[in-house]
This record gives C-alpha cells, sequence and structure tokens, in this order.
C-alpha cells in the first residue's frame, strides 16, 4: 500500500469511490457530552458518531477539558473554550494539508501552523454597544516543508482552508439549536 503524508492512498481512493457510489455514507453526526464542574471548569466527552444513519463505535472516548487563565477568573488547569476553537481550525486544516497533498501527490515533510484569535472580551461581559462575544480574526502562519513548487503548496493551502469543515463552520453561520430540560 502507497502512503503520502500518513494517508493511504487506497484507503483514501477508495472512500471517495464508495461515496461517489453511496452519498448517503456521507452524512455524519458528530457528538459531545460536556459537564460543567466549577466556574469555567468542565469537561466534554467525545466518542462514538453516527455514519450513514448507523452508530460507529470507536472503542474508546476522549475528554476535552476546559477552563480560563486566572487572570480571566479561571483556575489555569486547561485552555479556554475559544483556544479549543483555534487549535480546532488548525487540526482540521493541517489534516486537510496532509489529505489533500496525497490526492495532489504533495509530500509534506514538516507542517506546523500557528494561529491567534482576537476576542473584545466587552462582549461576553455584556459591556459596549455591537460589541461581539466572540473571536473578531483568526490569523496565523503556516510554515510548511515539501519538495513542491510555490505554485502547488499555494493551491493545497487554499483546497485545505477551503474544504475544511471547521474553516467553514466558522465563516458560514451554523444553525444552533439547544433545548432547555
Amino acid at each position: 500500500m502507497s502512503e503520502v503524508n500518513g494517508i493511504v492512498l487506497e484507503q483514501l481512493n477508495g472512500t471517495i469511490e464508495a461515496v461517489k457510489q453511496n452519498p448517503q455514507l456521507a452524512q455524519a453526526t458528530f457528538q459531545s457530552k460536556t459537564t460543567w464542574k466549577s466556574g469555567f471548569q468542565s469537561t466534554a466527552e467525545i466518542g462514538n458518531y453516527i455514519q450513514a444513519g448507523s452508530e460507529v463505535k470507536r472503542g474508546k472516548e476522549f475528554h476535552i477539558v476546559g477552563d480560563h487563565p486566572e487572570g480571566l477568573l479561571g483556575h489555569n488547569n486547561a485552555p479556554a473554550a475559544v483556544e479549543t476553537l483555534i487549535a480546532a481550525v488548525g487540526s482540521c486544516v493541517s489534516g486537510g494539508w496532509a489529505t489533500f497533498g496525497a490526492a495532489m501527490g504533495i509530500t509534506v515533510e514538516k507542517l506546523e501552523i500557528k494561529l491567534q484569535g482576537d476576542i473584545d472580551l466587552q462582549g461576553f461581559m455584556g459591556l459596549g454597544d455591537g460589541i461581539r462575544p466572540g473571536l473578531q480574526q483568526i490569523r496565523g502562519t503556516i510554515y510548511v516543508k515539501s519538495g513542491a513548487s510555490d505554485q502547488q503548496l499555494q493551491q493545497l493551502k487554499e483546497t485545505a482552508e477551503k474544504l475544511s469543515p471547521v474553516v467553514d463552520s466558522l465563516r458560514v453561520p451554523v444553525k444552533l439549536d439547544m433545548v432547555r430540560i
């Protein structure tokens, strides 16, 4: 089996072909359960997901712990939620570099994505008219080592960002419905 960037090409191509034949296979629902501990401390549990209408058992559960820095009323035991969101962008885009790079025949030897997100905490505090509580901007730098041309790397960058589910979820409003029970 041939592998590029940690992606097995036969599996990648097989998955793409399977989805072409049965688009329902591309339908997925990811889920988490967050339990609040105290203050800004919480733990999210992530496990099984649903694909093509059936539960996919992962055989393990992942935990994401959240908190705030002490200067922002937390205990500094874990990243703030916005930091986790910024990290999710980097993780998703780097996965895109690996996957689309493999599909394009581009070997990525090393990749680092450094991101920063700006927020005006007045929005979270309900202060100031028109100040959003969320991130105002995420910006960063991608460090890549590859034998590919600048043109190929630019095309790969654009593809990885354009097709990133996390980036798209930030660029286009996502419908959010939560009910209190």
